[in-house]
């Protein structure tokens, strides 16, 4: 452990979490992200063709590392082995690249984390398969730990997020999606694995577990929520994620939604517009005009940060500690950020 993590350990139980941004968090744990890193890379070792290379071409483009710090911030905040806490959190990293290689294939996304998305460079085939590669070194790790809860946890969670996936793509192209099937999704494809490693896969003390369970969910649905803020606004050289993709790609997120509760005829357009393959990107942009002008960028931002606060209520349940002011922070940059 380097001698600033000792340092913060020491203070632990005094020193206020500054309001930076998430490098602050990561200093709080230095040594255990700097280990996240080295066992994400020796996790993308192969002697079998691209696979290093396609691998690194995702892990090594920049990502938030938001589930790993959210899994050892929760493990320091309740003193747990730190040793489960990286494996939970390499392993949640890892699935969510398999779902970000596929999702891409699936969506015909051109852009990822400010580049070229692996199928633009590699290939459908070779991305879905090296997801594949991911997502079987992400459980090889959990079971490594020889933590039977950890492993069935996380079969669970990661049964969840295919549902979630498949619902959202039967859901795409409908006009008539309702707020509650959006909130089902993104309860299952994305909250799921951010809980799980909130929970440090399910291998916190009982007396905390089922807060934890809570306190991710809820901070899962506002990331993604303002993850559908962001498409309905942020330019795609800021974002690094190809712009106005959901509407393009007929999903129907929380913003059109909440707009068209406010002007019906939005809707009405909206069915109009739907074609097999979605919505063209010229009637997507009118359409997005008219979900700003309604309101429903806003009404979503609201609801993110009402989320991000019902999460910070969950943690008293730990101790008072910079760890547990770190996952505050954690929920409020979640949702105040620009990518």
């Amino acid at each position: 452990m380097s001698q600033a993590a000792v340092h913060l350990d020491h203070l632990g139980k005094s020193k206020p979490a500054s309001r930076g941004g998430v490098s602050d968090l990561v200093a709080l744990v230095e040594s255990e992200m700097q280990l996240v890193e080295t066992w994400l890379a020796k996790q993308m070792e192969s002697p079998v063709g691209r696979i290093p290379e396609v691998g690194g071409h995702l892990l090594g483009a920049g990502g938030k590392r938001l589930r790993p710090l959210l899994s050892v911030l929760a493990a320091r905040s309740s003193q747990l082995d730190l040793e489960k806490a990286v494996a939970a959190g390499c392993a949640a990293e890892l699935i969510h690249t398999a779902t970000l290689f596929h999702d891409d294939v699936v969506d015909g996304g051109n852009v990822r984390r400010g580049r070229p998305a692996a199928r633009m460079i590699y290939g459908n085939g070779v991305a879905v398969l090296v997801g594949d590669f991911c997502l079987a070194r992400g459980l090889d790790l959990v079971a490594s730990t020889g933590s039977i809860a950890m492993v069935r946890s996380l079969a669970a969670t990661v049964t969840e997020m295919a549902e979630g996936e498949v619902a959202q793509l039967e859901g795409a192209g409908n006009p008539d999606l309702t707020i509650a099937a959006y909130l089902r999704v993104v309860d299952r494809k994305t909250a799921s694995l951010v809980s799980w490693c909130a929970r440090v896969g399910g291998v916190l003390p009982p007396a905390v577990d089922q807060a934890m369970g809570r306190f991710g969910r809820a901070l899962g649905r506002a990331f993604q929520i303002i993850d559908d803020v962001l498409d309905c606004t942020s330019d795609e050289r800021v974002s690094g994620k190809s712009a106005g993709r959901d509407l393009q790609e007929g999903k129907l997120t929380l913003p059109v939604l909440l707009a068209c509760d406010t002007d019906p005829d939005l809707r009405s357009r909206i069915r109009h517009a739907m074609g097999d393959l979605g919505i063209a990107a010229d009637k997507a942009h009118d359409i997005l005009t008219a979900v700003r002008a309604a309101g429903g960028i806003e009404r979503a931002r609201k609801r993110a940060l009402a989320l991000a606060d019902e999460a910070t209520s969950e943690l008293a349940v730990l101790p008072g500690s910079v760890y547990r002011d770190g996952l505050a922070e954690l929920c409020r940059l979640s949702v105040d950020r620009v990518a």
